[in-house]
């Protein structure tokens, strides 16, 4: 399983109206197939964090797609970052989850395609930011 942490700095006189925005774009991301684990703020920072949850990448890819290909997604993309100063995420392999009652460990698949191996873009008129993270290459 991937999970996106998503971080979103909402302009501050807009949050009201992104908080009304997401609670509908939340059920399109369930209706087509993303979970959506988390959504919360940061009051402090104006900061909108949520996750969403994929079986692997290729669900992920096609997930996202189906969703930033269709029509409601298309009529709101110019609204919904016109709330948004500057986002990113992290790509999360699951290790343990809660499933119904129980909590369970997954195993880390060897050999598997990582999560974020993928590049993904930003939205027309966005580009990445001169900050970046770097991590030590994998050991064989």
């Amino acid at each position: 399983m991937i999970t996106e942490l998503r971080r979103y700095r909402i302009i501050p006189e807009r949050m009201e109206s992104w908080l009304a925005f997401f609670e509908e774009a939340a059920r399109e991301h369930v209706a087509r197939g993303m979970r959506v684990e988390y959504a919360g703020l940061d009051r402090e920072t104006s900061t909108f964090i949520w996750l969403r949850s994929f079986e692997d990448e290729a669900d992920r890819k096609a997930s996202k797609d189906n969703f930033y290909g269709s029509d409601w997604w298309l009529e709101r993309e110019a609204f919904a970052m016109d709330h948004v100063l500057e986002y990113d995420f992290t790509f999360l392999d699951a290790s343990i989850i809660r499933e119904g009652g129980e909590v369970l460990q997954i195993p880390l698949s060897d050999g598997a395609e990582r999560p974020g191996s993928r590049p993904d873009s930003g939205p027309d008129g966005w580009e990445a930011s001169t900050r970046r993270t770097f991590v030590p290459a994998r050991r064989a």
